[in-house]
Parts: C-alpha cells; structure tokens; sequence
C-alpha cells in the first residue's frame, strides 16, 4: 500500500513541476509579447524641437557651472564650504596630484580621513 502512495506522490510532484513550468514559460511569453505588441509612440516634429529647445535650455544653464569658479551658497548656509572648479582646472589638478600615483592615492586617501574625521568642539 506504501508503494501505490509513493508512486502517486511522485507523480503528483512531476505534475506540480510540469504545471509550474509550462506556467512560468506562459507568463514570459506574455510579457514579451507586450512588450513587443506595443511599441512606444513615435516623436513627431513638434516633439523634437520641444526636447532640442529643453536641452538647450538646460546646457545654457549649466554652462556657467562647467566652466566659472564659484561657491555653493546653500551649502554655505548650512556651514559648508562647496566649491565649484572649472572641469578643465579640475583636470589639470588630478593630472599633478596623480604624477606620482603613489603620492596621488596617499594625499587623496588624507583628504577623505580629515573629512570623515568627527570635529570636536572643546
């Protein structure tokens, strides 16, 4: 009598397996044909001299950012000192600092200590 539960339960196991199986091939299969059936909608012209004037837009903007010195005022506000440096200047400073790469990783790894380091007030 054992061997006829065994055998009933093994194939009670397959079939949860097969079912299980065919299920999850049915559930991608699915996904994929949405997302294939259903293709984002084209940019019209209209679109594309809105997304141009945006873009334009924001690299006006950033550009002072990218190119001029200058200090956070809202870090300043909150006591910390944020400056911004020309990425070209930035470069030139990286390209010193990592002439020695030894020197370049010892002084970098000293700025990250005095940062992280707590301060005290007594």
């Amino acid at each position: 009598m054992s061997e006829n539960s065994s055998c009933c339960e093994n194939s009670k196991t397959i079939a949860a397996y097969l079912i299980g199986g065919i299920g999850s091939f049915l559930i991608i299969g699915t996904l994929a044909w949405l997302v294939v059936g259903n293709p984002p909608p084209k940019v019209d012209a209209a679109r594309a001299v809105t997304r141009k004037q945006f873009r334009t837009e924001i690299d006006a903007a950033s550009q002072a950012a990218l190119t001029e010195y200058s200090i956070d005022k809202d870090a300043l506000a909150k006591g910390n000192y944020v400056y911004h440096v020309p990425i070209q200047k930035a470069l030139e400073i990286a390209a010193q600092d990592f002439q020695d790469p030894a020197a370049g990783r010892l002084k970098l790894i000293q700025r990250l200590e005095s940062k992280s380091k707590a301060q005290s007030f007594e």
